[in-house]
Parts: C-alpha cells; structure tokens; sequence
C-alpha cells in the first residue's frame, strides 16, 4: 500500500471517528451550477485538505435534492475511495438543493479550556482543571444549481441544526458584487460565528483561504468575490452537552456557490 493511500486510510477513520483531522473539510462540488441544458447534474462530494481536490469520499445516509417546487427526493450516492458520486435530475425549472443532509460521526474527547475547544489524543492528557468531553460529530454540506430562472422554494432553511440561509440566491452571485448569507443553528441566527472562505484554485496557490469573516448581531456575511470561480464557505459551531451523560457537539457546515462575470 502506497504512503498516500495509507495516510488517506488514517485520515478517513478519524474523520468518520473524531475530530482529529480539522484540515480534512466537507464540500459537494456540481460538474455544472448552471443546468439549463441539462436534465441531470453530476456532484462529487468528498472531504480534503485543499479545495476542490477530493481524497477521503464523505459517505451520508440522507444524500438528497430538493426541488424547485419544495419536493425532498433521495439520491443514492457511488462511492469510490476518494469521493462520493451522485446523480440528481434537473427536468424542470428551478433551483435546487443538493445536500448530504446532516452526517453523524463517532465520538472524540475534547477538552474545553477558556472557551476554546482542544481535541486530545488518546495519549495526550487534558490540560490541568479543564473541563473534558466525548464530542459528537456532525455535519452537513450544501450546494445550488438552477435550470433556468431561479426560484426561491429550495432555499428555505431547514431549522434545524447548523446552516446557511442564502440572502442573495447562490446562483445569482456576481464578481464584484457582495453575497450575503444568514447562520442559523436550529432557526436563529449566530451572531460572532467565524466564517472560512475558500476559493477553488487554492491547490495552485500560496494563500490556502481567500478570506475569513465573522457575522454580525443579526447572524450575517457578506463575501464579495474579486474573480470567477468555485467558493466555498464553512463554519463550525461546537456546544458543551445539553444534560450530564450526553456528548458536546461539533457542528461543521459547507456551503458551494460560483461566481460569473
């Protein structure tokens, strides 16, 4: 077995198991955001170090598209070792929502320390006095596509768990012009959350995030793209347990969009 393939093997289990790997990010990528001429679109989804070049495939239960008129169908996913394949079918005018609906991951041991989380190695012991914690993995990923003229139907939130409210419409988002989206964690917005902004060329770069920003009192972000391409924005939202004897969680959240001239 190859280096590589073993460490995508290590990292696979972490990511499936823990935490441990926070440099291994969830993204869904469309062959096409723009299907106008098409009636199905082809997604990859994966997990990676550099965006968008897949290396452990992100396996979901509740891989689905929902449709321009609000319909939640399934889809079931092709997995290869690097990423997962999907097929959704496009027929009508519209947009639609292609997620893998919210993953749940095994359990790893954190420890909080001044309100900020560290995950521990099995043979790292926690930092004196703090608080330490099995923490649930959850996460979910998102993208847009439209056939045609865009509609709005499928970009209602779920309110439930971690996500993105799209204020301008994923699929109308211009170089120059600012997108805004809202954070919402099961239906309210998250002032002060942290966002991370990629931008899909960063395997050829230097720079490894075009930017990071944080929203503001009523939960928002704007990104202004400074050239066409893939983005992608994420954010993580972790949360000490609701009862003794229940786990923390650590919610990740993705979302894919292009911007055009």
């Amino acid at each position: 077995m190859s280096g590589r393939r073993l460490a995508a093997l290590v990292v696979a289990t972490a990511i499936a198991g823990s935490e441990g790997a926070y440099a291994h990010s969830p993204y869904l990528l469309p062959n096409t955001f723009d299907a106008s001429e098409r009636k199905h679109v082809t997604v990859q989804g994966s997990f990676t170090e550099t965006f968008f070049e897949p290396d452990v495939a992100m396996k979901a239960d509740d891989y689905h598209v929902v449709g321009p008129e609000g319909a939640k169908v399934p889809l079931t996913p092709v997995y290869t070792k690097d990423l997962a394949i999907l097929e959704a079918l496009t027929a009508t005018a519209g947009t639609y929502r292609i997620s893998t609906g919210q993953r749940t991951g095994r359990v790893a041991k954190a420890a909080l320390v001044n309100g900020e989380w560290e995950f521990l190695a099995p043979d790292k012991p926690a930092p004196a006095g703090a608080k330490v914690y099995d923490v649930q993995s959850i996460t979910m990923s998102d993208v847009f596509v439209t056939r045609g003229a865009p509609n709005k139907t499928a970009l209602a939130p779920r309110n439930s768990g971690l996500e993105f409210r799209p204020v301008t419409h994923p699929n109308s988002i211009f170089v120059g012009s600012a997108a805004e989206f809202e954070v919402l964690f099961d239906g309210r917005p998250l002032a002060g959350q942290t966002i991370d902004v990629h931008f899909g060329n960063e395997r050829y770069s230097d720079k490894k995030m075009y930017a990071q920003v944080t929203t503001d009192q009523s939960g928002r972000f704007s990104v202004k793209p400074s050239q066409p391409g893939v983005y992608l924005a994420m954010t993580r939202y972790r949360l000490e347990p609701k009862s003794a004897g229940q786990p923390a969680t650590s919610h990740t959240y993705s979302i894919t969009f292009e911007a055009t001239d």
